[in-house]
Parts: structure tokens; sequence; C-alpha cells
């Protein structure tokens, strides 16, 4: 969904002469930067958590000095990873479309 929207913007901006309604384009633009905001926080809500309980699994992994305690930690170390890539994501795309935004508005005035 994100994608999508980024790669019409993107194209809508690329025309020259275009005789788009930049206000209906801008309001629907700013809808989706609200909804990215809240995927958004969303996902640092989830990451947090996530790296708070990978923490003190690996926390007790270590000084239980228990190998077979990594059976919990491991997946934990991998799906922190995961969300921090996505998380990632969501903030460059949010950055970039803040940019879109503002081009949008200079072809509107």
């Amino acid at each position: 969904m994100f994608k999508t929207h980024d790669d019409a913007i993107r194209k809508i901006l690329l025309e020259k002469e275009s005789n788009a309604d930049w206000g209906r384009i801008l309001d629907h633009h700013r809808n989706m930067i609200a909804r990215i905001q809240h995927e958004r926080l969303i996902h640092l809500l989830v990451t947090i958590f996530v790296g708070l309980v990978m923490s003190i699994a690996s926390f007790i992994t270590i000084v239980a000095q228990n190998p077979r305690l990594l059976i919990i930690a491991a997946p934990l170390i991998v799906l922190f990873i995961a969300y921090i890539l996505h998380y990632r994501f969501l903030e460059n795309t949010t950055q970039k479309w803040y940019s879109l935004e503002d081009e949008m508005v200079s072809r509107l005035s």
C-alpha cells in the first residue's frame, strides 16, 4: 500500500505539465501520511516491547549460564532485528513523504 502510493505520487510529480487537481492529491497524500504515522507509532511501541523482552531474556541467559535458554533468546533477537529494519523503512518513507508534501504545496500555490 505505501509503496504503491509512493510510486503514484512520484509519477504525478514527474509530469511537468500536469493538469492534476493538486488540492485533492495533497489531501489524499496527507491522509496517507496520517496512516503511516499511526503505523510507525504502533511499530515503535511493539519494537520497544520486543527489545525489552529480548534484553531480559538475554540477560537471564547470560546470568544463568544455561545454553538451553538460547532457545528463547535467539528468536527474540531475530524478531527484534526484523522490527528495527521495518521501523527504519517506515521512518524513512515518512521523511520522504514530508518532502513530497512540500513539493505538492509549492505546486498548489
